[in-house]
């Protein structure tokens, strides 16, 4: 009895050993999380309670409780949460719908489908500053071949139509040109997933007498499911997050129209010199960006150990 004792002891020094050992390799990782990610949130969400601009950033801040909130709350934060919410909906709703669509023809047996594969990548390879400045140029009111082609096929009136600097279409257009980006990111993903379903499952189902249509709902859609929420969810955050292509193309004019949260944090801190207002615009944004990937989680019993 004793002997088994020493054993199980010695057994537990050993785990535990082990246990040190790992957590001392993962020592590394964590620092590095610590100081790149976990301060700068840290040192944001401290930031948005002080008094804090580009004139007192040599001084001692000064605390101004919800002073910070307030401001943005009262300057029209709604409203950039307005704009953030539709252009984040209508980009991942077209993204969905060409995605699943270019999806489905690709999976399909027919010729050219690996050069069609490229060609319809290619997007995803550019960066978003060039996207911005191609379909700038292709919206521009005088010279854009959009106006050009619309009006040769008579569905304008007016071939120096200002698209991007109309209110009624600014965000439209900026919309189409991040979906032409981000797309294929959606295309790729639906497409890994679609060639996963087992083809057995489809050859018996057409035997039986289903439709297509059927066969995509009740046998396709749900054996994608899980990569289709990762990616709808991981694209909500790209077009919840994006800035680059919105201020290269409109700077979140005209009217602020097209001003999203990144924008207004942008102005807010960098144009308007409030770096405590800025930091208030982030802690909210981090906050309803955190809470939909919570729930979403929570929904999907991503945190459940088997």
């Amino acid at each position: 009895m004793g002997k088994n004792r020493i054993n199980i002891g010695h057994t537990l020094t050993e785990q535990t050993k082990d246990k040190i050992f790992g957590y001392l390799l993962l020592l590394p990782t964590f620092a590095v999380f610590a100081i790149v990610v976990l301060y700068p949130i840290v040192y944001g969400i401290v930031m948005s309670f002080f008094n804090y601009t580009f004139f007192t950033i040599n001084k001692t801040p000064t605390w101004n409780n919800f002073g910070n909130y307030i401001n943005i709350f009262n300057d029209g934060f709604f409203q950039y949460l307005k704009n953030t919410l539709v252009f984040t909906i209508g980009t991942v709703g077209i993204e969905l719908i060409v995605g699943m669509g270019v999806a489905l023809l690709l999976n399909l047996s027919i010729r050219g489908r690996n050069l069609l594969r490229s060609l319809f990548l290619m997007p995803w390879t550019i960066p978003s500053i060039v996207v911005a400045l191609l379909w700038s140029w292709l919206f521009q009111a005088q010279f854009g071949i959009i106006n050009y082609v619309l009006k040769f096929f008579g569905l304008i009136e007016n071939a120096n139509t200002e698209w991007i600097q109309s209110p009624s279409t600014a965000m439209l257009t900026v919309i189409i040109a991040v979906v032409w980006r981000q797309a294929p990111y959606m295309l790729v993903m639906i497409l890994a997933g679609l060639q996963s379903v087992r083809k057995d499952l489809i050859d018996a189902a057409a035997i039986d007498g289903a439709k297509p249509v059927k066969i995509f709902f009740k046998i396709k859609i749900p054996a994608i499911r899980a990569v289709l929420g990762t990616t709808i969810i991981t694209c909500v955050m790209s077009s919840f997050q994006q800035f680059t292509i919105i201020y290269n193309m409109t700077a979140g004019g005209p009217l602020g129209k097209t001003t999203t949260l990144s924008i207004a944090a942008y102005k807010k801190a960098f144009t308007n010199f409030d770096l405590g207002s800025g930091a208030a615009i982030g802690v909210i944004w981090l906050l309803i960006l955190g809470s939909a990937i919570t729930i979403y989680n929570i929904k999907t019993k991503r945190f459940d150990v088997e």
